[in-house]
């Protein structure tokens, strides 16, 4: 199964169009179906990106083979065509960082996406979007980082108020083959590639086991991220002990993950 999540109805109709989905009314969100594929559209914002994919997901569980890709209109600085598609390697929200893994080929440019709580009109250093966020953190919690996906198109140079429905369906209708070829790519990855070896493993769980759940799960993420960009580095775990107190644990892992990152 496909699970394509929109924020917008103008970004979800040429793709209803094109996998001729029907309506699907047995959750309070808008939802369209087939056998293959399964199309989400949340409406704007974080939150509702948040509650609405998280319900899909707990109502329609995935299966090990089943990827999820978020696709939509981003803003974007003006070294970014309008009308070019994105795939997104790095999400910023609020200081936070998140890591899709892009394990397979791919032709599109990869960039980092800020997501922001609502539309941007002043000049920022890259892409922004409302919600990729609370996607990527709702999807985690039921796919592996490499079966999820961002695809991101360029509607606007931050200027939200020139973005209208007529120009999101035609960016979307001009990308539908750009979308079939990363579902494509996604489903060729298997879950048996690993990024790291048994022996990394064992010290990466030995490290995160001084940290929190959620600590972990950041942890993690910035090897990932590091591994991607560096695959024949060693992991640079820090040579000094991990200190007694909470504070200087969390110190001491923001400046690990920050070396990470960089």
């Amino acid at each position: 199964m496909t699970y394509l999540i929109t924020a917008l109805d103008a970004e979800a109709r040429p793709l209803i169009e094109y996998y001729r989905l029907k309506r699907d009314y047995t959750l309070p969100f808008t939802l369209y179906r087939s056998e293959e594929i399964v199309l989400l559209v949340t409406q704007p914002g974080k939150t509702n990106a948040l509650m609405a994919t998280s319900t899909l997901l707990g109502h329609i569980l995935p299966k090990t083979e089943d990827i999820l890709i978020n696709i939509g209109i981003c803003g974007a600085p003006e070294e970014y065509p309008i009308g070019e598609a994105l795939l997104i390697h790095k999400i910023i929200d609020n200081g936070r960082s998140f890591y899709p893994d892009i394990l397979y080929p791919h032709p599109y440019r990869e960039a980092t996406l800020i997501s922001l709580e609502a539309a941007q009109d002043s000049m920022l250093e890259s892409p922004v979007d409302m919600e990729s966020s609370s996607v990527f953190r709702a999807a985690s919690k039921f796919f592996p980082l490499h079966r999820i996906a961002f695809l991101k198109i360029v509607s606007d140079h931050f200027e939200p108020d020139t973005v209208t429905k007529e120009k999101v369906i035609e960016s979307l209708r001009s990308h539908r083959k750009t979308l079939d070829i990363l579902i494509d790519s996604l489903k060729h990855v298997t879950d048996t590639k690993s990024l790291f070896t048994a022996e990394e493993f064992k010290e990466i769980n030995d490290f995160k086991s001084h940290f929190t759940v959620s600590q972990g799960t950041i942890l993690e993420e910035a090897l990932c991220y590091f591994r991607l960009r560096y695959p024949t580095l060693p992991l640079p775990f820090p040579d000094e002990e991990i200190p007694p107190s909470k504070r200087e644990r969390s110190e001491l892992l923001e400046r690990f993950t920050a070396t990470l990152v960089s």
